[in-house]
């Protein structure tokens, strides 16, 4: 059964996370950045790493804070929330048939690569 206030309580972190996301990408969106460039300024905002509203410490690529723009003029701050993976509950092992029989593609047509044999 769903715990209810344990969905309050990660609406709240996602929300958090939005909030912090924002925070960082606001200067862009507003065109109030001092540096030279966007770019420049994503650089040098992943310099150090940055602290998470719930204390854990990340370093981020300067290329994701890009891609946090981009997903904000797209959807607002909504886009900012963090999602859950849409696997989530369900294993990702292959059982021994799917193994024995990608062996067996793999030996029978050596050219076929991970997304040949995947289709």
């Amino acid at each position: 059964m769903i715990n209810p206030s344990n969905i309050n309580t990660e609406i709240a972190r996602a929300a958090q996370i939005a909030q912090f996301r924002f925070a960082l990408i606001a200067p862009v969106i507003q065109d109030l950045y001092a540096d030279a460039s966007r770019t420049e300024y994503y650089k040098r905002v992943t310099e150090k790493p940055l602290t998470l509203p719930d204390g854990t410490v990340v370093d981020y690529n300067y290329k994701t804070i890009e891609k946090w723009v981009s997903l904000y003029k797209r959807g607002g701050i909504d886009a900012l929330m963090p999602r859950t993976r849409s696997d989530k509950g369900t294993t990702r092992v292959l059982s021994d048939e799917a193994i024995s029989r990608i062996f067996q593609l793999k030996q029978d047509f050596p050219r076929l690569n991970a997304t040949q044999i995947h289709q």
